[in-house]
């Protein structure tokens, strides 16, 4: 990495690619790596409005930002570290204002995506999944002055998808502090009586001497 390439700790942008990254799911190591290009995505985005905005000609005044100065990523592990507060490279309070900022935008975005995630759950557990199918039918005809053509069909059917046990099961035992109770309850019962059965089983080895063997087959 250049020396004169560095993120702006300060700015708006390498906070917000944090928070961009974190929302889709990205690791704390992956955020490292990939955050150099989703700041530039940032900045060419906020360009690209502004040329969309401008009405003159002569797009030349506008000063749109550079992104050449931005480094690709950062080192996962400097990354932890400016995270937790102990980068070597800032002082006291710069580690205690950016660790902080740094730890909202992980939060604020995971905590989001956590939401998603548990309404998709949701609704296929309890079966309120929707799910559509696009069916396009063509059939060749001849129309009044019997010219031929083909005629197109397009049907959009709707279908509730039925609740998933499984997912449903999983739901409640998160959801319903009863139902985890009992489930919890009948796994003790189970090892419990498993440990039980064990206990009461016994190997009888029986040891028939030669001699013992003769008699038997003599009085047979």
């Amino acid at each position: 990495m250049s020396a004169s390439k560095k993120f702006d700790y300060d700015g708006e942008d390498f906070y917000k690619a944090i928070a961009n990254l974190a929302s889709r799911d990205y690791t704390d190591r992956e955020i490292a790596l990939n955050i150099g290009a989703e700041i530039r995505s940032i900045i060419e985005a906020r360009n690209n409005q502004r040329i969309d905005d401008y009405e003159g000609d002569d797009i030349d005044g506008l000063n749109l930002e550079s992104t050449e100065e931005i480094p690709d990523s950062l080192n996962p592990e400097v990354f932890s570290r400016m995270k937790n507060g102990e980068y070597d490279g800032w002082g006291e309070q710069e580690n205690k204002l950016r660790s902080m900022l740094i730890c909202q935008a992980l939060s604020q975005a995971r905590v989001k995506l956590s939401l998603l995630y548990k309404g998709v759950y949701d609704k296929v557990a309890m079966g309120k999944w929707k799910t559509k199918t696009t069916t396009t039918t063509e059939r060749r005809t001849v129309d009044k002055n019997g010219e031929p053509y083909t005629e197109t069909t397009t049907t959009t059917t709707e279908q509730e998808l039925p609740p998933n046990l499984q997912a449903l099961s999983t739901w409640r035992f998160n959801h319903d502090p009863e139902f985890r109770k009992t489930l919890q309850q009948m796994k003790k019962m189970d090892v419990s009586v498993e440990d039980k059965t064990i206990d009461k089983i016994k190997v009888n080895i029986v040891y028939n001497k030669k001699e013992d063997t003769e008699l038997q087959e003599k009085k047979q």
